[in-house]
């Protein structure tokens, strides 16, 4: 009786540590501290696990292809954002996320779809930015212009719109302007905030010194 009753406590111990360990609740918030952490591949199988769980939930595909998108898997980010935005058409920054993919593929009319959509539902200072980057690429640089500046009057804090337009005012040799801009995003502290554009960076502080 005494063995009994021990291999049923075992056994209940055995069951709770089971659920403990899938809890959705749990795996959420493992994968939210795995994107803390800049651990993408864990997080993306933690996401995946739970889409798994609850696979029409909108919100679920968004944040694994963000954590996708980070990771550089550009293909497979995209169809986490197309199936968020079928489930969800209205999400925020589903369509700015998924034409920032299009946009590292080269796809640059699909980006720009994304871009302007994303503006009819939400309104954002990055959509325009990251249009203006676009428009930038196929060297439209009034358009990419007018974003930027967009960009700038919704966020005038937003170190990365003064950069993206400053690098629009050097392909149009407006020195001035662009050195301005370079100014103001070194000024709110660009470097600190996105490191990966040094070299964006690096360029407009040789054409500002000459």
């Amino acid at each position: 009786m005494k063995n009994l009753l021990l291999l049923t406590i075992s056994l209940i111990t055995i069951t709770c540590v089971a659920q403990k360990q899938t809890d959705p609740n749990d795996i959420f918030d493992e994968a939210v501290a795995l994107v803390k952490n800049e651990q993408w591949e864990e997080a993306e199988e933690k996401f995946t696990t739970l889409i798994n769980l609850y696979p029409d939930n909108a919100e679920l595909y968004f944040k694994r292809g963000y954590v996708r998108e980070m990771d550089l898997k550009y293909e497979v980010c995209i169809l986490d954002f197309t199936r968020a935005i079928s489930l969800k058409p209205g999400m925020d920054l589903a369509r700015t996320n998924r034409g920032f993919a299009y946009r590292k593929l080269g796809r640059y009319e699909e980006a720009i779809k994304d871009f302007t959509a994303e503006m009819v539902i939400n309104p954002n200072p990055y959509s325009y930015e990251h249009r203006s980057q676009v428009y930038f690429l196929l060297k439209d640089y009034d358009n990419a212009i007018a974003d930027a500046n967009t960009a700038i009057e919704l966020k005038p804090d937003g170190a990365l719109n003064y950069k993206t337009r400053a690098l629009i005012y050097k392909a149009k040799d407006l020195k001035e302007e662009a050195c301005a801009d370079r100014d103001k995003a070194l000024s709110l502290n660009i470097l600190d905030k996105y490191p990966q554009y040094e070299n964006d960076l690096t360029e407009l502080n040789n054409y500002c010194k000459d």
